[in-house]
């Protein structure tokens, strides 16, 4: 089986799509498919043993000339400061980034068709990105694409921003949207990298499979010394996680890890900065993880049992995934305003006198396990060859 995945793509840093392209693209190999890619060679991109990749082009900042949107981002990143907007929907997002822009949508389809036309898949994954959805209906290949509760035009949309993709399904020949997430309709089938009690969306064509990635094992009676703090693009910026952090539980008999690529790593008494960690050893030994709110960083703190602190700021996924979190009692969110140390103390502390956050973080992560992770998206995409 030949298998085409197409990540989606962005300026800035944001780990999840390409850690789980990676993932999948592994799997695929190991049982013995032959894999490619048409991802834009980004900030997160990194070459895969064994896969080609075939060109696509890297959205812009809000569509704007290249050279402009990596201005803009040095700036923000040089500054230490964190954009301030206030995403609403993933359709807001793909605004934001550039995705969904007039003519970065028309060439980026086009890579794509590209890619199809020289590699002949048999059926196609795409990790959230809607130019490799309409290339495969006009290419005519099934497609399997990555999907979330938040991400439906039911759950938030802006569909003003719908023009650009509108004029080129016109041009093509497709039927036009009110909103592009209706796009992802078109996939024949919705992989979910969670659970139904995470994210309940129905429907014939989704498949629940947990988080691609799975721990190997832990000791139970591991002692749990470690605070592990990661901010990714979040509305916090690593100077501030670092002050408060530091402030909160410096000399304490906690391991205070914070992973940031916007920072000079450093090493102070019982606080570590790096740019990043291996997290599948540093969870086991977790008492709290503090993060972003995206989905890896939920995933990995739910199955490895650990609460966590979760500060989403005003992007809607990420709000949606803390409020989960909160509503299985496995963590808190956390507003922007309240990220302080002596917040922060205090809930550290609640979570080790009420053992209901740990405990209903193991019952979630125990039901997110058994959903097969890479193995079952991998069985799903083998399937849509078979039917």
């Amino acid at each position: 089986m030949k298998v085409l995945i197409s990540p989606m793509s962005a300026m800035v840093e944001t780990k999840g799509p390409f850690s789980r392209t990676t993932l999948l693209a592994n799997e695929c190999i190991k049982r013995g498919h032959e894999v490619a890619l048409c991802a834009p060679e980004d900030a997160n991109y990194h070459s895969i043993h064994k896969v080609k990749n075939y060109y696509a082009p890297v959205p812009s900042l809000l569509g704007t000339p290249v050279f402009i949107g990596k201005s803009m981002l040095k700036i923000f990143q040089s500054l230490g400061i964190q954009p301030k907007k206030k995403a609403n929907s993933f359709e807001d997002v793909l605004h934001f980034i550039g995705a969904i822009n007039r003519r970065y949508f028309l060439k980026d389809v086009s890579s794509i068709r590209k890619a199809i036309q020289e590699f002949k898949p048999d059926v196609m994954y795409s990790e959230f990105r809607i130019s490799a959805i309409v290339a495969a209906r006009l290419e005519k290949v099934k497609i399997a694409t990555g999907f979330s509760y938040p991400v439906q035009k039911s759950f938030a949309s802006n569909p003003e921003y719908s023009k650009g993709v509108n004029k080129y399904l016109k041009d093509n020949g497709l039927n036009k949207v009110e909103s592009v997430l209706e796009i992802f309709d078109w996939a024949d089938v919705k992989i979910i990298p969670s659970s139904y009690e995470l994210e309940p969306v129905g429907g014939e064509d989704i498949a629940f499979v947990g988080p691609l990635s799975a721990p190997e094992g832990t000791d139970a009676k591991t002692e749990k010394n470690k605070i592990i703090a990661y901010m990714g693009n979040g509305v916090i910026t690593p100077k501030q996680v670092i002050k408060e952090l530091t402030k909160a539980f410096e000399g304490s008999d906690y391991e205070v890890y914070i992973a940031s690529e916007q920072v000079k790593p450093f090493e102070e008494n019982n606080i570590i900065v790096n740019k990043k960690f291996d997290f599948s050893k540093l969870m086991p030994e977790a008492r709290v993880y503090i993060n972003h709110g995206g989905q890896n960083s939920i995933m990995t703190g739910l199955i490895y049992g650990v609460p966590q602190i979760v500060c989403p700021g005003g992007v809607f996924e990420r709000r949606y995934n803390a409020s989960s979190v909160a509503k299985l009692n496995a963590g808190v969110l956390l507003e922007a305003h309240d990220f302080n140390y002596e917040t922060i103390r205090r809930i550290v502390d609640d979570f080790n006198e009420n053992p209901i956050f740990a405990s209903s973080a193991n019952i979630a992560g125990e039901k997110l396990l058994s959903l097969g992770g890479v193995r079952n998206a991998v069985q799903v995409i083998e399937n849509l060859v078979l039917k």
